[in-house]
């Protein structure tokens, strides 16, 4: 049934002069700064005519500044089209586009004339997101995992992301093909992710994405990658396939493919990295459990309650900040608190990630030892190895 509850049109209606999302919850403010990185090397699988494979990227860096400055969420193209994306997403009537069009995230300054710069020799995430969803809708989630001293990198892939708007103003559209044979998708995403890890240790290429930051490489050897949906499960796929992304995190994301067809290897092979899966209420998906064989070093899997496969997403968060009940959305967004999810992920990711980059997950903390079961009540552990 469509809503049309007056006082979600009327709330939406008053956001013409932008809202401020919150401030991320870390000891660092963030920077936010977006470009392209072209691979040359790769045609795009997904472009009716050869093209190399140009990748959208957004980069949050951990910084020490003393004052932050409101910036549009996303570009007012891409805003214009997530409104009517999101009204079919929800079954609703109301105007939607305000809410990205007029959301603002708090960051530092990047330019060259700032005082504030990055910190250096972070860990680094790669964030994959799910089919169709632009890398604008995990702004909030990335800024907020970013403030707990991460440098986390969304990436946008052709084909996949519902639309890329490139410097020169050009625009890639999502290719509906891709679900007719889903688990091919996995190795593009793949190989994406490879492609990044490889451009981060290119002083050349990251003088041209961050210019701020000049002619200086990125360290390699601590990388990781999570994402969302199809990008969780791309994640992990990467993740099994490239050594040099040392743990994977897949939020809600089925893995097709697993199990493989009789004679063929499935999408994940066996590896020893540490992974994390997080699935939403009491869902678990059969594909985990034999993707879970592959799996030889730590792992473990959670549901949060209450949370649907949307919750994994900025949507419930802009909603709140933009005065918007998300109950006429509860079926698809879940009933959790928005501030409550946004802990979740974040302080697990940094949990995770500060147990793999220290070579023992007992380093993450409490939290993955479930010595603190009061601190999240809505999540349970499904499954747990290798620790």
């Amino acid at each position: 049934m469509r809503s049309t509850n007056p006082i979600t049109l009327l709330l939406l209606a008053s956001t013409a002069a932008g809202y401020l999302i919150p401030h991320p919850p870390g000891k660092y403010n963030v920077t936010l700064t977006t470009g392209p990185l072209v691979d040359y090397s790769r045609d795009d699988p997904y472009a009716a005519t050869p093209i190399p494979r140009a990748l959208m990227l957004s980069v949050f860096q951990p910084v020490r500044c003393a004052s932050t400055v409101p910036v549009p969420c996303m570009p007012d193209k891409i805003a214009e089209y997530q409104g009517p994306f999101l009204q079919a997403t929800l079954n609703v009537s109301a105007n939607l586009s305000p809410l990205f069009l007029e959301a603002r995230l708090p960051v530092c300054s990047s330019n060259r004339r700032s005082r504030c710069s990055p910190l250096d020799d972070v860990p680094i995430l790669l964030f994959l997101p799910g089919y169709s969803i632009p890398r604008f809708y995990y702004n909030v989630i990335a800024s907020a995992i970013a403030s707990e001293g991460f440098t986390v990198i969304t990436i946008d892939h052709p084909g996949d992301a519902n639309i890329i708007i490139y410097p020169d103003g050009h625009a890639a559209y999502n290719n509906a093909s891709i679900l007719d044979s889903p688990t091919w998708d996995y190795y593009p995403l793949a190989d994406d992710t490879s492609f990044v890890i490889n451009q981060l240790s290119n002083a050349t290429a990251m003088a041209e994405l961050l210019p701020a930051r000049g002619p200086r490489p990125f360290r390699t050897d601590r990388v990781a990658a999570l994402g969302h949906s199809v990008g969780g499960a791309a994640a992990l796929v990467a993740a099994s396939r490239d050594p040099r992304i040392r743990g994977a995190i897949n939020w809600d994301g089925t893995v097709f493919g697993m199990p493989p067809a009789a004679g063929e290897a499935g999408p994940v092979l066996a590896m020893s990295q540490p992974v994390l899966f997080m699935s939403h209420q009491t869902w678990f998906d059969t594909t985990w459990t034999a993707t879970w064989a592959q799996l030889g070093g730590p792992k473990m899997a959670v549901y949060v309650a209450n949370t649907t496969h949307y919750t994994f997403s900025d949507v419930p968060t802009l909603l709140q900040a933009a005065g918007q009940s998300a109950a006429p959305f509860a079926e698809l967004l879940g009933t959790v608190a928005p501030a409550e999810m946004l802990r979740v992920l974040t302080e697990y990711t940094v949990a995770w990630m500060k147990g793999v980059f220290a070579g023992d997950m007992k380093k993450g903390g409490s939290l993955l030892q479930e010595l603190e079961p009061g601190r999240f009540p809505g999540v349970s552990v499904l499954m747990k190895d290798n620790f």
